[in-house]
């Protein structure tokens, strides 16, 4: 009982002009890819999630702003790297995973806004869904195969990706050094096709300003900070 299995399009990522006319967009959508971890690193706190923003915008011009994120972690918020059992998780919020950072004194990176097509947007949503269904548990090791049932935070937000989802492990690395690989397979597989176009605009619209993050590139190189 998995969602999805579809092909896509999209459109973005670098400096963004300004919000795209009315007559651009009756409805056009955006993928923003988080990653962040400890300062110093801890792995137990390395982190990986994203969000979708479905824009719709009025006849009058004002816009309006659906959003899906998928951020997969336990209940509990604490990740025990090691642990052999599954446990239940949480599809957290963008404002609750920035929480948790913030306990952590992360440093995140981001990926995006770039904007990306409705097909991507649904399956998001269906992901979601799937997440909060009781169905799926977590385990930071999850399976190293395509068993949808027992999830870590990559393969939790890569089910919702055409191109992605097809992967064992896609994150090597985890936190910011494994998702910048993973913006990279985004973009690789066509969900960002407009590359390097970035809309910063929108990070006020769906909470992305709420907490410090360091825009990135597909595939750029991120060090650790060990202290």
């Amino acid at each position: 009982m998995t969602p999805l299995l579809l092909a896509a399009l999209a459109l973005s990522s670098a400096p963004a002009p300004a919000v795209p006319a009315a007559a651009d967009c009756q409805a056009r959508y955006y993928f923003t890819l988080f990653a962040g971890q400890s300062v110093p690193f801890r792995p137990n706190t390395a982190h990986t999630w994203g969000t979708y923003a479905k824009v719709t915008t009025a006849p009058d011009g004002k816009l309006s702003v659906e959003t899906v994120t998928i951020s997969w972690l336990p209940v509990t918020a604490v990740v025990r790297p090691y642990r052999l059992r599954p446990e239940a998780g949480k599809n957290w919020s963008l404002a609750e995973t920035f929480a948790i950072m913030a306990s952590h004194n992360s440093q995140v990176s981001r990926w995006g806004p770039y904007e990306t097509d409705g097909v991507r947007f649904e399956m998001a949503r269906t992901q979601a869904a799937y997440l909060a269904s009781g169905e799926v548990r977590f385990r930071s090791i999850d399976s190293f195969n395509t068993n949808e049932h027992v999830v870590n935070c990559v393969h939790a937000l890569t089910s919702a990706g055409p191109a992605v989802r097809k992967y064992i492990q896609p994150v090597i690395r985890v936190g910011e050094p494994g998702t910048s690989r993973l913006a990279k397979l985004y973009n690789r597989g066509g969900a960002f096709p407009t590359y390097p176009v970035r809309h910063d605009w929108l990070l006020p619209l769906i909470g992305g300003d709420a907490y410090p993050t360091t825009p990135r590139e597909p595939g750029e190189y991120i060090p650790r900070r060990v202290r």
